[in-house]
């Protein structure tokens, strides 16, 4: 919250709440942003944004070369209804590391992509003979 004090006395007309934070010992306090590109704080947050965008363009194209989609593995989950909870269960992982893979945080794990799709594919193919019956 080092960053976050030279914000709390900025006067800039353009600045604004973006969340609260809760700390140690009833330490609490305000998250800001702001439009002004000149100012420091806001130059480091661009960075890092910008820094967090190139890495998980990395891992995209590296979970590509192995024929593995985080994108497409979130997208059956929601359509089955399954929690992330749900699919670190399936897949034997914890849910924190579930969600890095599918928010591409982490290259997905070929083991754990395998079983998750294993599973959404069966439950694809259990839906559609329910269906015919």
């Amino acid at each position: 919250m080092l960053i976050n004090l030279k914000c709390d006395t900025c006067k800039e007309p353009s600045k604004y709440v973006t969340g609260f934070y809760d700390g140690k010992k009833g330490e609490h306090g305000v998250l800001y942003d702001c439009k002004n590109e000149l100012c420091e704080v806001n130059q480091l947050m661009r960075a890092a944004e910008a820094e967090d965008i190139q890495k998980r363009l990395e891992i995209q194209d590296m979970d590509s070369q192995r024929g593995i989609s985080a994108g497409y593995v979130a997208a059956k989950r929601r359509d089955a209804g399954l929690t992330m909870y749900q699919m670190s269960r399936i897949g034997g992982c914890s849910p924190a590391e579930y969600s890095s893979y599918e928010h591409e945080r982490k290259p997905f794990d070929p083991e754990v992509y395998r079983k998750c799709i294993n599973y959404l594919k069966e439950i694809r193919n259990t839906e559609r003979k329910e269906k015919l019956f």
